[in-house]
C-alpha cells in the first residue's frame, strides 16, 4: 500500500498520495500554518507535525493564486473541452459539478459515509455525479484526472464549510524517507511566476497606480521594506543598482530575463508571492473582489 500523505477537510480525507506519487498542497497554507495535526493509525490517533488552516484561509489563497470563481470555471471548462476532443460521451457542466460539490455537508460528513468507497473521496464524488445516461467508467477517468484544486475550490463555496479545518498530514512520508521537508516546500516555478505577475497587475489596476516607481513607493508605504537589490541594465552602459521592494524587484526579474545581471531565486519568488496576499488583505472591503 505504501506510505500515505493526506489532505483532509474536517478530518475527512479528500486527497492523498503515497511514496513518490503525491501532489504538493503546501501553497494552500498561509505562513505560520505549521501545527501538530491528528494522524490516524490502527493503534489510535497521534498528533504529528503537519499544516492546518481554516477552509476560509485556504479559500482566500485559492481565489488570489489562480482559482477565483471565474478562473476555476474556465479551468474546468477547458478540461472538459480537451476531454471531449477524443471522447464526447462525457457530458458534464461546471454548474452541475459545482452544485454537487457544494451539496456536500462536511460539518456532518463522517468517515463511515465513505467506507463503502474504501474511504476514497474521488469515488464518493463519482457516485454522486453518476447517472443512468453517464458512463461511470468515463466519469471515473475524468474525476481521477481533474486538477484537485478545482475540486477544493468548489468546496469553498458552501459557507458552512469555511470555518472547518483543512489539514495536510505530511510527517509519515518524511519519517519513511520518501521526501524531505524541503521537497514538500518546493515551488512550481512557472505557476508562481504566473500568479505573481497576475496579482501584481491586479493590485496596480485596483489602486490605480501604473508607473512601477510609483507602485514601488506605494508598496513601501504599505509596509514592505525597500531592501531588494536590482541591477538595471542599459544598452552600451554600465549596470546601475537600485534598491526596491521585493515584489517590484521580482517583477523586473520576471519581465526582463534578458538582463543577466540579476538572478531570480525560487525563495525570492516564494517570499514575494507571499507578500502580495498580505497587501490584498489591507485593501478596503471587498479587496480585489475575487473572494
Amino acid at each position: 500500500m505504501g506510505t500515505q500523505i493526506m489532505l483532509s477537510l474536517n478530518d475527512i480525507n479528500i486527497d492523498y498520495g503515497q511514496n513518490r506519487y503525491w501532489k504538493s498542497h503546501y501553497w494552500l497554507f498561509p505562513p505560520g500554518s505549521e501545527a501538530n495535526v491528528p494522524t490516524e493509525y490502527v493503534s489510535g490517533v497521534q498528533l504529528l507535525p503537519g499544516y492546518e488552516a481554516s477552509l476560509a484561509d485556504v479559500r482566500f489563497r485559492l481565489c488570489h493564486l489562480g482559482y477565483s470563481y471565474a478562473e476555476t470555471r474556465r479551468k474546468f471548462d477547458t478540461y472538459v473541452r480537451r476531454w471531449q476532443r477524443t471522447d464526447d460521451d462525457l457530458q458534464i457542466t461546471y454548474d452541475e459539478f459545482h452544485d454537487t460539490m457544494t451539496g456536500i455537508e462536511f460539518a456532518t460528513l463522517t468517515s463511515d459515509d465513505l467506507k463503502r468507497y474504501i474511504w476514497d473521496f474521488r469515488d464518493f464524488i463519482i457516485d454522486r455525479l453518476a447517472t443512468v445516461q453517464r458512463d461511470k467508467h468515463v466519469l471515473e477517468d475524468f474525476i481521477y484526472g481533474l486538477d484537485f484544486s478545482i475540486t477544493l475550490r468548489t468546496l469553498c463555496d458552501r459557507s458552512d464549510n469555511l470555518q472547518l479545518p483543512v489539514r495536510w498530514q505530511t510527517q509519515d512520508l518524511i519519517d519513511s524517507g520518501w521526501v524531505t521537508l524541503e521537497d514538500l516546500k518546493d515551488i512550481d516555478r512557472q505557476t508562481y511566476i504566473d500568479n505573481h505577475t497576475l496579482l501584481c497587475g491586479r493590485i496596480q489596476d485596483h489602486v490605480g497606480i501604473y508607473g512601477l516607481k510609483a507602485f514601488d513607493s506605494w508598496l513601501h508605504a504599505q509596509g514592505i521594506p525597500k531592501a531588494a537589490p536590482y541591477k538595471r541594465s542599459y544598452p552600451g552602459g554600465r549596470p546601475t543598482q537600485e534598491i526596491l521592494t521585493l515584489p517590484v524587484a521580482v517583477r523586473h526579474k520576471i519581465h526582463h530575463p534578458e538582463n543577466t545581471h540579476n538572478t531570480l531565486l525560487d525563495e525570492e519568488l516564494r517570499e514575494s508571492t507571499e507578500l502580495l496576499p498580505g497587501i490584498v488583505k489591507q485593501l478596503p472591503s471587498p479587496g480585489l473582489g475575487l473572494v
